[in-house]
């Protein structure tokens, strides 16, 4: 499981603030405040009720408003809900759907799970009582709070009571303590747009959905959806998990761990995956930050051509400093341009220019036996499964005299998802001079193309004259 120390922590903290609170909350009940109830935790809100909340309760028969759940609960006051204000309440898309039941799953479907599990939880305040938490396998479980992190899932859950003092409001006391501050709480650390909903029935437990914004590292605004739900195993006593979800960390097991949550509790948890833009977002970025080119103090630069949105051209000193080549590269974050060579990868095309002896004046044998080579080397690599390869013949390139380029292109495997994508060698070779060729040597990835490989490649097709057109990003 991978674990984030800082975020286990904050929410360590806020559960022992939470306990203090609650446990001189209790110290101090007497026989008439022990007719109060949490109806503000019944309703998720004080005062008028929103447009959504009415629609929700027309949809959801267990869906309580302030009102009802106050009259539905117990008597109480008006001046006693001032004086326990609810979470502030505004519109959530997300309406979470239960079986109205509240009750966990039988032993003989849990034995069923694949990623959930078990786990008996120490109440904080009555040492040597466990109950039940169904969590994600691998969380951790010491002295009375449970978490896990992992697959842009955040888990935690503790439980409590008023020891061996039971009072029958205490767990919707503690969800409306958590309740009250969660959006001023959110907001102190970055959260913006943040949506509580109303606190929903399950049977004898409740829940409340709830959504807001972030920027990750790089400024990207991200979605993240919460569930605070708790469980009333019996009479006095109150399991609290609460349950996250980064928009920007979810994987291919997101969404089967959350099947299996709601599942356990009987409750659909399918709204609460986010469905912000933020993948689309951080693709864009990641197509942007690759071509900002800024180049070492200690290195040669390549400088803006007319005409041309990602190639620019420097001089290379090539043979000893003999000749002196102007050439063009394509200028982004990876381009590194030294006194005879240049490198550049960026929108799925990696490009190196250098210069070579070429040991013959006879050009177009020698890369018929380098293309030959390349070939068999990509049809029988013992390391990789290669597929579909090809090769084509040696090409010449035409306003040269002597100009010569080949294509081999394959499928190879992804080395992390195993699934199958084009990858293109295309070797070019020039000659400045006897016996001396610029080369060109430019790698097609075709699982990095993006919206700007096309651009580049045609780029690279006007400055070097070779056909690539066949290799266009088209999707």
């Amino acid at each position: 499981m991978k674990r984030s120390g800082n975020k286990i922590v904050a929410v360590i903290l806020t559960m022992i603030t939470l306990v203090s609170c609650l446990a001189g909350c209790g110290a101090a009940e007497t026989a008439g405040q022990e007719t109060e109830t949490s109806a503000a935790a019944e309703s998720g809100t004080a005062g008028e009720e929103t447009g959504a909340a009415a629609e929700t309760a027309e949809n959801e028969p267990e869906a309580e408003t302030s009102a009802e759940a106050a009259e539905d609960e117990s008597e109480t006051s008006a001046a006693q809900e001032q004086e326990e204000p609810a979470a502030e309440e505004t519109e959530l898309s997300a309406t979470v759907t239960n079986d109205g039941r509240g009750e966990l799953i039988s032993d003989e479907d849990a034995a069923a799970l694949t990623y959930m599990k078990k786990y008996m939880v120490e109440d904080f305040f009555n040492a040597g009582e466990t109950y039940e938490v169904y969590a994600p396998d691998g969380s951790d479980n010491t002295d009375g709070f449970l978490g896990y992190i992992d697959h842009g899932i955040s888990f935690f859950a503790s439980v409590y009571s008023n020891g061996d003092d039971v009072v029958e409001e205490f767990p919707y006391m503690m969800l409306n303590e958590t309740l009250k501050s969660k959006k001023t709480e959110l907001e102190s650390n970055g959260f913006f747009d943040v949506q509580l909903g109303e606190v929903v029935k399950n049977g004898e437990d409740r829940y409340v959905a709830a959504s807001a914004m972030r920027e990750d590292y790089f400024g990207t605004p991200y979605q993240e959806t919460m569930l605070f739900y708790l469980d009333v195993p019996k009479t006095g006593v109150g399991v609290l998990w609460q349950i996250e979800i980064d928009e920007n960390q979810m994987d291919d097991m997101t969404g089967p761990m959350l099947a299996e949550i709601g599942q356990c509790y009987g409750i659909g948890m399918e709204s609460l995956i986010p469905d912000g833009d933020w993948e689309t977002g951080d693709a864009a970025r990641r197509v942007e930050e690759q071509d900002v080119y800024e180049p070492e103090e200690d290195e040669l630069a390549l400088t803006k051509v007319d005409g041309y949105q990602y190639l620019g051209m420097v001089t290379l000193s090539l043979n000893d400093g003999e000749i002196q080549c102007p050439v063009m590269a394509p200028m982004g974050a990876s381009t590194r341009v030294w006194e005879e060579s240049i490198t550049s990868s960026m929108h799925g095309v990696s490009v190196y220019i250098s210069g070579g002896f070429t040991g013959t004046d006879q050009y177009v044998p020698r890369m018929k036996d380098s293309v030959n080579r390349l070939y068999e080397q990509k049809l029988n690599d013992d390391s990789v499964e290669n597929r579909n390869v090809h090769k084509s013949e040696v090409m010449k390139i035409p306003g040269y005299q002597d100009a010569y380029y080949y294509i081999v292109d394959y499928e190879t495997p992804d080395t992390q998802t195993g699934e199958y994508y084009q990858m293109v060698n295309v070797n070019c070779r020039i000659i400045i001079a006897e016996k001396f060729a610029l080369l060109c040597d430019i790698t097609l990835r075709g699982n990095e193309f993006d919206t700007s490989t096309n651009t580049l490649l045609q780029e690279l097709e006007t400055a070097y004259g070779m056909d690539l057109s066949g290799y266009y990003n088209e999707e």
